[in-house]
């Protein structure tokens, strides 16, 4: 019953606002075709995208354990207002997650962004979602019904107040106060309830020039959910966690750290808790970047002690060698000393060659890769280990990271790897294509009589972990433009004469605070179709990094 009441409230609601869409100027259109798959969620589908002045609009179909629809539509409601409609992802961060990145709630319904001065409002009303993804594609079906808040008020330049409230069969509702007495310090305060049970964290974080620090402390109710509708892989911290680094001179550096994990996610087969204790150094000697870590990782009751080591030389101009030793100490069945040689050969500034020699308990393995860059399309075969604070038994997970993208008649195809808590490797595969309506070219799309500019500014606004930025404010030349929902923009220009680009932050529509990492300070509009895309980085403030464990590389 809620399902059929749930779709006649959305075809009512998106009746009264796609009829705003076709007011916007026809020759403004944008459309996209995107397709992919991953081995990570079985899943395979692809979307349609269309943007234009002030709106966006998609619909996807997909193979999600069945067939799967989708659609989304969201528009700009003059200044600085968007109204969404259909699929939506509702953002769970708090100011206090200084190591993690939050979380995600699955919705359909109707949202409202709205900023008044210092003060930001995002409210939500519809169902939560059940969803299933595949690259470029989600399939949510709703579940329950569900009301979602998020506010947040500058008082002054320093200190500001935010909150999230989620109504639906257990409540959460969680405060928080965030102050910035100088640069590049950040202290916060969160307390309130998640799923009808308490929470309450503490947290700095600072970055100098020298030293670098976080810290901090959470308590967890032992039935803390964000919240007690569906959300992917989440892994909270709990108890006393800190990370601090020294770095003396350039090159140098010296860090400990203590995490604790809580993860209630979609990985089956670990611990629920794990807790990570590490020491790392680095040094740069004779030429030699030499680093080193003791890692004391614990999940359930399984402990887990282990160390690398690993040395980075240029033999040559042309040639770098890189040495890996990996140890495990314990479990004591499990010690094993692994070498890993890699050597990196640079044949061109477009072609190198990698070989790598790993000595795995009495056996070699020999692996090949390197890298291809011919203008807009490359290929990438590179070594990857990372460190999982689950797996007791060897946490050093060591593989071939594939990065793979292609360019071919105005279709952009990529492959890609990505390592997962519990080990496992996964990879994923999308292609997309841009088609303009109104373009006079014809080579991208069709030509309705109306005649507009080839020349075009395209690209993608990212965080530094390429996660894509939503509602990302700026100003080419003399436009204003907002990304999508996958974090891209574009905008059409008369000619090829370069244009001033301002990243405007005041004005982003996405939750919390950020600061510029990349970004061009002119760009140059180029011919549909051959245009290379800008990509512009941010950071949140502050600055998250991964829970799953330590990277050595």
């Amino acid at each position: 019953m809620l399902t059929r009441c749930y779709r006649l409230l959305m075809c009512a609601t998106a009746a009264s606002v796609l009829p705003g869409f076709g007011s916007a100027r026809l020759g403004a259109q944008v459309f996209q075709v995107q397709a992919g798959g991953s081995s990570l969620f079985q899943g395979y589908g692809g979307v349609v995208n269309m943007w234009g002045n002030g709106f966006e609009a998609s619909l996807g179909i997909g193979y999600l354990d069945g067939l799967r629809v989708g659609a989304s539509a969201r528009r700009l409601m003059g200044g600085r207002d968007t109204l969404r409609v259909g699929n939506d992802l509702l953002p769970f961060d708090l100011a206090t997650d200084v190591f993690s990145g939050g979380g995600t709630v699955f919705a359909q319904g109707a949202s409202y962004q709205m900023r008044r001065g210092r003060t930001q409002l995002w409210t939500f009303g519809g169902a939560s979602a059940i969803a299933q993804a595949a690259p470029y594609f989600s399939a949510q079906t709703p579940s329950r019904a569900m009301f979602y808040s998020r506010a947040k008020h500058d008082v002054n330049r320093t200190f500001s107040l935010e909150g999230h409230a989620v109504f639906t069969e257990r409540q959460s509702v969680i405060a928080s106060a965030v102050w910035r007495p100088t640069i590049g310090v950040r202290s916060a305060a969160s307390a309130g309830l998640g799923s009808n049970s308490p929470y309450g964290a503490i947290a700095l974080e600072a970055d100098r020039r020298t030293w670098e620090a976080k810290v901090a402390v959470v308590g967890l109710g032992n039935r803390f959910r964000r919240t007690s509708v569906p959300m992917p892989m989440q892994t909270e911290l709990e108890r006393e966690n800190a990370l601090l680094m020294w770095k003396p001179y350039e090159g140098w550096s010296l860090g400990v750290g203590r995490q604790h994990f809580r993860q209630d996610s979609a990985f089956q087969g670990i611990a629920r808790r794990a807790a990570l204790n590490q020491v790392t150094a680095t040094a740069r000697v004779a030429q030699t970047t030499l680093s080193t870590g003791v890692l004391v990782s614990e999940a359930g009751s399984h402990p887990n002690i282990s160390s690398y080591l690993t040395a980075r030389r240029e033999i040559t101009g042309r040639l770098q060698s890189e040495l890996y030793l990996l140890q495990v100490w314990r479990p004591i069945p499990a010690k094993n000393t692994t070498p890993v040689l890699i050597l990196r050969e640079l044949i061109s500034p477009q072609f190198s060659l990698l070989q790598s020699i790993t000595w795995d308990q009495g056996r070699t393995s020999v692996a090949f890769g390197g890298t291809i860059n011919a203008g807009l399309s490359s290929l990438s075969l590179d070594y990857q280990v990372a460190h999982s604070p689950y797996l007791t038994q060897d946490p050093f997970v060591q593989s071939m990271g594939v990065n793979a993208r292609v360019y071919i008649a105005g279709f952009n195809l990529s492959v890609g790897s990505f390592v997962t808590p519990d080990g496992r490797i996964h990879y994923s595969a999308q292609g997309s294509r841009f088609a303009y309506r109104g373009a006079s070219s014809g080579g991208n799309g069709w030509n309705d009589g109306t005649k507009i500019s080839d020349y075009v500014v395209l690209g993608r606004v990212e965080d530094e972990a390429g996660n894509p930025i939503d509602g990302a404010s700026l100003e080419i030349g003399t436009d204003a433009v907002y990304t999508d929902s996958r974090g891209r923009f574009f905008v059409r220009k008369p000619g090829t004469r370069s244009v001033p680009l301002r990243v405007v932050l005041d004005d982003f529509l996405a939750p919390g605070n950020f600061e510029v990492v990349r970004a061009p300070a002119t760009v140059t509009p180029e011919r549909e179709g051959t245009a290379t895309p800008v990509v512009i980085v941010v950071k949140r403030v502050p600055q998250r990094s991964s829970p799953a464990g330590a990277s050595i590389r």
